[in-house]
């Protein structure tokens, strides 16, 4: 389990002052590098290994709305890996009540020969102590 805290900026919102889709999404993909990061695995590096994260799927469940300058924090509590890394985040506001839960589906992904590959077993190994803690 990994978290960060954040506010909701001017560009995660729409002309409501909401927080809109595609900023669950793009949070919930900064947490996943996060976690990378947290063990060993920037994005230089995933480059040099030439690795890389391909989206898939998103589902967004909206609990309620986190508005324009509110404080929030995300954490990463699943992470499921096959071929696949879905990975579960939820979204929560500064009185601890759940807005948002996210689930990521990523590929990783070859950049060099443009094509979907096995998730490597030496970074497998830090997605699977995520789902003991």
């Amino acid at each position: 389990m990994i978290c960060k805290n954040y506010v909701v900026s001017g560009e995660d919102v729409n002309d409501f002052m909401v927080m809109e889709t595609s900023a669950y999404l793009s949070y919930t993909l900064r947490l996943l590098y996060r976690f990378l990061f947290a063990n060993g695995f920037s994005k230089e590096r995933l480059h040099a290994l030439q690795l890389g994260l391909q989206e898939r799927k998103d589902i967004l469940v909206s609990y309620q709305d986190l508005m324009f300058t509110e404080p929030f924090f995300v954490e990463m509590k699943q992470c499921c890996i096959g071929d696949k890394i879905t990975v579960e985040s939820y979204f929560f506001n500064s009185r601890n009540e759940c807005c948002a839960a996210v689930t990521k589906e990523v590929e990783w992904f070859d950049p060099v020969r443009s094509k979907v590959i096995a998730a490597p077993k030496h970074i497998l190994r830090h997605f699977n102590a995520i789902n003991r803690a």
